[in-house]
């Protein structure tokens, strides 16, 4: 596999080891050993660790936009929002190590992961379009959307929910009080 590598290649394969093992457990000697190469090997692709999960973080947030985007395609509103919160809360659990990854913010002179992360943020933006919001109102708007999924997302992978209420229930009121903060919001 070592002739067939470039950075691109080692990304995906850490992506794959952070889903399966979780992002804290992926190291360059791991991902060298999944690689078939000596791990000093994966140096010719990333600087380090850090870089190494910065770019899974990016590759995770361009992932998951376009999913979030084509899953909400055609809709607005209400509709636009639940299918936002399911299309997230899918992909998070199937991509543990990605979901991670992603909330990783990017450095801020990092132009490739700044690009991937507003590429995210523009679908929350599309989405909430129908609740005509903007400037800080938008983005007041779309830190409260991502932080309530991502409590439920994290709460849900850790098993903070052992209530026999459904989970999809509170997950549907979640998004309904979403729903009605935001129609509310300018009044």
């Amino acid at each position: 596999m070592a002739e067939r590598l470039n950075r691109n290649a080692v990304v995906e394969r850490a992506a794959e080891l952070a889903d399966e093992f979780g992002l804290a457990e992926v190291t360059i000697t791991k991902l060298g050993r999944a690689l078939g190469i000596a791990p000093p090997g994966v140096y010719r692709h990333v600087t380090d660790v850090d870089d190494l999960r910065a770019a899974v973080g990016q590759r995770a947030a361009t992932e998951v936009a376009g999913v979030l985007a084509a899953d909400c395609a055609g809709l607005s509103g209400r509709d636009a929002l639940a299918a936002l919160a399911d299309s997230l809360r899918s992909w998070a659990s199937a991509h543990p190590g990605r979901y991670a990854a992603l909330q990783i913010a990017p450095d801020p002179d990092d132009v490739a992961g700044q690009s991937s992360a507003d590429e995210l943020i523009a679908v929350f933006a599309s989405v909430l379009r129908a609740y005509e919001l903007s400037g800080d109102d938008l983005t007041d708007a779309i830190r409260l959307i991502r932080s309530g999924l991502h409590g439920f997302v994290a709460l849900e992978r850790d098993g903070g929910f052992k209530q026999e209420r459904s989970v999809d229930a509170t997950f549907a009121r979640l998004v309904d009080s979403f729903d009605v903060t935001l129609r509310s919001w300018a009044n």
